[in-house]
């Protein structure tokens, strides 16, 4: 479910950028909606602890941050980076967990800057590729609870989204020819998915049932490598294919 601050017409175009400007200004107006003044994505491109590691950073991060921050040795410190880097949930920070960590100097040096609490996420790509998306703002978060949740949720479908376009944006791009082979049905039921059509309504529009509906979107994310059906129509829509 799309999170009532946000639409689903907006992750589209998100990932659907068609450059590095309008995907991070997409990027940034979705986090302000949100109520995220700050959002910052990183490409990983191999293991985070390898001195041959690619990282490629985007996103509204402040310059003067960008500066200050350039020490990889405090980035691999920071108790953000490791949890998202050994483990598969989100990350929700404030200046407790620097403390906790014992590196409330990091937390301290970038509290000027904007970042004194968030929420961060992490996804795989093939290739032994990661993408990271944060959001990141002064004022405290909602206490546990269906608030939070839902900015946890929002963060995680905006990723689910922006890292189609980071790794398109930084591959060569698709075509036709480049996809897999799908059925008649798969990209019925992927076109009308991604006309904002749940699996119920496509189920209607196509007079199937919604469990052959989920079936077919099953088959098409195996075949297309992603790990979604938001993925799956974004990869077809930049391939060209409707």
């Amino acid at each position: 479910m799309v999170p009532a601050e946000m639409n689903y017409q907006q992750l589209i175009d998100v990932g659907l950028s068609e450059d590095f400007l309008s995907f991070e200004r997409r990027l940034v107006a979705t986090a302000d909606v949100m109520g995220f003044p700050i959002i910052s994505g990183v490409l990983m491109r191999g293991q985070f602890n390898d001195p041959n590691v690619q990282i490629t950073s985007l996103g509204n991060t402040p310059e003067p941050y960008v500066q200050a921050a350039k020490d990889l040795g405090d980035t691999r410190r920071d108790p953000v980076m490791s949890s998202l880097m050994t483990q598969s949930v989100p990350v929700v920070y404030d200046r407790q967990t620097y403390i906790d960590a014992g590196v409330g100097d990091l937390w301290e040096m970038q509290a000027p800057y904007g970042f004194k609490t968030g929420i961060a996420v992490k996804l795989h790509l093939p290739g032994d590729k990661h993408f990271l998306l944060g959001v990141d703002r002064e004022e405290p978060l909602p206490p546990p609870g269906m608030e939070l949740m839902q900015m946890v949720a929002g963060l995680q479908l905006l990723a689910a989204h922006a890292l189609t376009a980071a790794d398109r944006l930084l591959s060569p791009k698709l075509t036709k020819g480049d996809l897999p082979k799908l059925t008649r049905r798969e990209l019925d039921v992927l076109s009308w998915t991604a006309q904002g059509k749940t699996a119920w309504e496509v189920s209607v529009i196509l007079g199937m049932s919604e469990k052959t509906v989920n079936f077919h979107l099953g088959n098409a994310m195996r075949k297309l490598g992603v790990t979604s059906k938001h993925q799956a129509v974004l990869k077809c829509v930049a391939a060209g294919v409707f």
